[in-house]
């Protein structure tokens, strides 16, 4: 009898545990698709066929190498953004501030590739990178250390970084780094040897690419493989109950943000190796923001979060190719990714409603 009961139970968990993983696959493809849905309106209403915009949009990125290469090339700081926002949202903690993390990795990276670039790329690289991860570390670490020992709210602390770190960037960019010739507000070009090598030639696509897809793999095996992992998502899910089991609610949560940013530096270290190679006063603006779409989007899944970088990095490539195609400003786009965004949080609200409605359903037909 009880063998009986007990697979009943198991079939009722199997069950509860698909349906939610079916939810969570089936909200974002849902607003995806109705976010469409509602900027096609939007296009009709300044006069453009939505299916030739959208045309343009989609399938502009495969037209030839280099389109496709540059939503891969798009999508990369997206995601270290987005890793850095998950890492910490599995801990209980909102980190609004991968922007500021990411320009403190870019400062570093800099500074590093400038003064060392003329060594191998085998120390240079490695140098440039450790120190993205520090600086990132440092700039996460501090709103950590606020939050832990003094109970401030991280939302606040780390969206004024964000500030910070931008200024800190036109000041540097202005001042102590200007390049030689005075002309620009930006700083010289770091050593070649600091240059991140391409992956496909002929496009821009680079290795931090390559860093970013294994970044997802580790992110993964931290959060879901590891005692350290599973501590720090008991403090997400419970932060009263895991610090009655004994874990360290304020340590944890210094070395989340700590991480986080740390994740976040690197996207730093590959738009400043990768793409610019310098640094520029308010380079890749709103890539922080971006992630948080994207980890949102992903269901803060280290895995979600790639694809829903790459669906960004798509909307991103494919809006200048709408642009140029229909004549509609690339604007529309950002409207479209908000859509989304609002879509997926109210889908989320929604989602155990569903799934009680679903109970209900099964219940009356039995």
């Amino acid at each position: 009898m009880n063998k009986v009961v007990n697979s009943l139970e198991k079939k009722a968990i199997n069950k509860t545990a698909n349906r939610d993983k079916l939810l969570s696959i089936g909200v974002p493809i849902v607003s995806v698709l109705l976010a469409l849905l509602l900027g096609s309106i939007l296009l009709l209403f300044i006069k453009v066929n939505p299916l030739q915009a959208y045309k343009y949009l989609i399938f502009a990125n495969f037209s030839n190498p280099y389109n496709l290469a540059e939503v891969f090339v798009k999508a990369t700081p997206i995601i270290l953004t987005g890793l850095a926002f998950t890492f910490a949202f599995r801990t209980g903690l909102f980190n609004i501030g991968g922007e500021g993390q990411m320009f403190a990795g870019a400062i570093a990276a800099v500074f590093i590739g400038l003064k060392t670039g003329h060594l191998s790329p085998f120390i240079t690289i490695p140098l440039c990178l450790l120190g993205a991860i520090v600086a990132g570390a440092i700039w996460g670490i501090i709103p950590g250390i606020l939050k832990g020992v003094f109970g401030s709210s991280e939302i606040i602390v780390t969206i004024m970084f964000n500030y910070v770190a931008l200024y800190l960037v036109s000041y540097v960019v202005d001042k102590p780094l200007r390049e030689a010739s005075g002309f620009y507000p930006q700083t010289d070009l770091i050593g070649s040897n600091a240059f991140l090598p391409y992956i496909i030639p002929k496009t821009r696509l680079h290795i931090g690419f390559l860093v970013a897809a294994a970044l997802v793999f580790i992110v993964y095996l931290i959060l879901w493989k590891t005692p350290f992992g599973f501590r720090l998502r008991a403090v997400g899910f419970n932060p009263d109950g895991a610090e009655y089991s004994g874990i360290n609610i304020k340590k944890n949560i210094i070395i989340s943000l700590a991480i986080s940013g740390a994740l976040a530096g690197v996207a730093g270290f590959t738009e400043i190796g990768g793409i610019h190679h310098r640094l520029l006063d308010n380079f890749s603006r709103d890539v922080g923001f971006d992630g948080i779409a994207a980890a949102l989007l992903g269901g803060a899944n280290p895995f979600g979060v790639f694809i829903a970088s790459l669906l960004l990095g798509m909307l991103k490539t494919g809006a200048n190719a709408m642009q140029r195609g229909v004549g509609v400003p690339a604007n529309i786009v950002n409207i479209i990714q908000a859509l989304i965004i609002i879509l997926v949080l109210a889908g989320n609200m929604l989602k155990p409603k569903i799934m009680i409605m679903l109970k209900r359903k099964e219940r009356g037909l039995e």
